[in-house]
């Protein structure tokens, strides 16, 4: 839960004692600084849920549209995102580098290359090929982010067809569905959905 004022995190705690007490959400700078640090009040956990519960309600409501822009979203980030580098070149350009390297080695323990010489070449081989490494680390785990991301779209897809109607608060396609939720106001949230969309509710 994120506070729309200041940006801080909003923290669970418990208000009331006995029967009367109840699980709330309230924002840190307020927690820590008061009503002057942040104008967003504590937030009733019951009324987070109910508000959920009609959003999922309303996405239901036109689910087959919502699957489509959520799938549309997705493509079209990952389109965006897309990484021209070739995986296959970076490796053949690797093996070419690894066997410069030990070429260089090899030559220098045999004739004794100038000092200088050695040392700018084989900074030269090592940090191309440090360079190398790094990138191809950075397209595998954007592919690996990729697949979970296009795992985690299929569960969601696969929840919300086979549902017709919400009609309490559900953990489970809470933690499915939604990626965090937005405090606006006093009586406006939006929930922010793992899809990228977001949905405004009054609470």
């Amino acid at each position: 839960v994120v506070c729309g004022a200041c940006g801080k995190t909003f923290t669970r705690t418990h208000w009331g004692w006995g029967k009367y007490k109840k699980p709330i959400w309230i924002c840190r700078t307020r927690r820590e600084n008061g009503k002057k640090g942040c104008s967003i009040p504590t937030l009733d956990e019951d009324k987070l849920q109910e508000a959920f519960v009609r959003v999922v309600n309303r996405l239901l409501a036109d689910k087959d549209t919502l699957i489509s822009c959520m799938l549309e979203n997705i493509e079209k980030v990952f389109r965006e995102q897309a990484s021209v580098v070739d995986l296959a070149a970076i490796d053949g350009e690797l093996k070419e580098l690894q066997g410069e390297f030990a070429a260089l080695v090899k030559l220098n323990l045999k004739t004794g290359i100038d000092d200088t010489i050695y040392g700018e070449e084989y900074s030269r081989i090592a940090g191309r090929i440090e360079e190398l490494k790094s990138k191809r680390s950075s397209v595998t785990l954007a592919e690996i982010v990729r697949q979970e991301t296009l795992g985690r779209m299929r569960d969601i897809t696969e929840v919300l067809r086979s549902m017709d109607t919400l009609r309490e608060f559900d953990e489970e396609l809470f933690g499915i569905l939604v990626e965090r939720i937005k405090v606006m106001n006093l009586v406006q949230v939006e929930f922010v959905l793992r899809s990228g969309v977001g949905v405004t509710e009054i609470i």
